[in-house]
């Protein structure tokens, strides 16, 4: 497995230092960034980039995530927000606010003992 070194951008876009590419097209994450604040799982990740039809695509099965842009730092900022957007709005709501896929989601969200940081 390499590492893709690239230095810390700033403004909110995502820093991909804690992205690592392995020989099967996927990658691992450590954490996802938005905004002003990094969430981080107990363990990486494994999401899918694909670079097809001039669009940057990144996927994340495990949580049902899908991002894409024409611009690789873009993608991956949409992915963090779609991230921080799912966690924000499941962490804390009750069972009777979510239906049992949502509830499915937080509870797989918890499990994974996702911290929350700011930056």
């Amino acid at each position: 497995m390499s590492r893709i070194r690239q230095s810390t951008l700033t403004n909110g876009r995502p820093d991909i230092d804690d992205w690592q590419f392995n020989h099967r097209h996927t990658v691992l994450t450590s954490s996802f960034h938005f905004n002003d604040r990094r969430f981080i799982p107990r363990e990486p990740v494994i999401c899918s980039p694909e670079y097809r039809n001039n669009l940057w695509v990144y996927e994340c099965p495990r949580y049902g995530l899908h991002a894409f842009s024409e611009d690789r730092q873009e993608a991956l900022r949409q992915l963090g927000e779609e991230f921080a957007f799912l966690y924000e709005g499941l962490i804390n709501e009750p069972d009777e606010n979510l239906t049992p896929d949502a509830i499915e989601l937080r509870d797989l969200l918890k499990a994974d003992s996702v911290r929350v940081e700011e930056i």
